[in-house]
């Protein structure tokens, strides 16, 4: 998984105070969403990469960092019903991107806010993350963010047996 911080960006969100807004931007998507659900942490609607990202109030904190997997929570309020009926219905867990990008990146004077430039400075990434144990009430959607746990997988992973490797077994 890609989680890159910079050194500058870890001490400006550490900091108690800033004059840099970051903004999160999340990219929802599952094989029966008809499609992606992009939602950025401002009031106002954003266009990038060619996308709108629909500004709507949510609650994240970055991944966590430490010897276990990578895991957050997402708070969502439940203020359009087919939000959150779309993603209660989900049958499994879905596929979620994270980014954070300074709002000095866009123009501010625009609605929906556009980038400055054709591309913008990532100051976080963390892709292939998975939305899972998602519950909801009328007020509010929550979920766990967590990555792959790859000290779960079986090692070797593969065993040559007879079956798997007839050619072995001459």
């Amino acid at each position: 998984m890609q989680r890159e911080l910079p050194v500058a960006t870890a001490r400006e969100l550490e900091r108690p105070e800033t004059a840099e807004v970051l903004l999160v931007f999340l990219r929802i998507s599952h094989r029966h969403l008809p499609e992606d659900i992009r939602i950025v942490s401002d009031g106002t609607d954003y266009i990038m990469d060619g996308a709108t990202w629909i500004g709507f109030d949510f609650e994240i904190q970055l991944l966590s960092d430490t010897d276990a997997p990578p895991r957050t929570e997402l708070t969502v309020q439940n203020v359009d019903r087919r939000i959150g009926e779309a993603i209660l219905a989900m049958d499994g867990p879905a596929r979620l991107d994270m980014e954070v990008i300074a709002a000095s990146q866009f123009n501010l004077n625009v609605e929906p806010r556009v980038a400055l430039g054709p591309s913008v400075e990532r100051s976080y990434s963390a892709r292939h993350l998975a939305l899972v144990d998602v519950g909801g009430d009328v007020l509010q959607l929550t979920g766990t963010i967590r990555s792959w746990d790859y000290t779960q997988e079986a090692w070797p992973s593969m065993r040559g047996t007879q079956d798997s490797f007839p050619g072995l077994y001459l």
